[in-house]
């Protein structure tokens, strides 16, 4: 692998993992309450701890949160 190739890949990566830290402090802020009603009543330092897995899969809780119609029933 030549050094161009790894510079591309850690800037592809850097860029996915920022815009997904983005994501993720507004999806714990306003988000995760839409997807599952058991987070409404969350504090927010227990919702701070979801920030690392929302930031990694931040494509998938993005069209969750904008297609859930209503919240799933348990």
């Amino acid at each position: 692998m030549s050094v161009e190739t790894a510079e591309a890949i850690a800037g592809v990566l850097t860029g996915y993992l920022l815009l997904g830290l983005a994501f993720a402090l507004g999806f714990v802020l306003r988000g995760a309450a839409t997807i599952d009603p058991a987070a409404r009543g969350m504090p927010l330092a227990a919702r701070l701890l979801i920030v690392p897995g929302a930031a990694v899969l931040w494509p998938l809780l993005l069209w969750k949160w904008f297609t859930q119609t209503s919240p799933p029933v348990s």
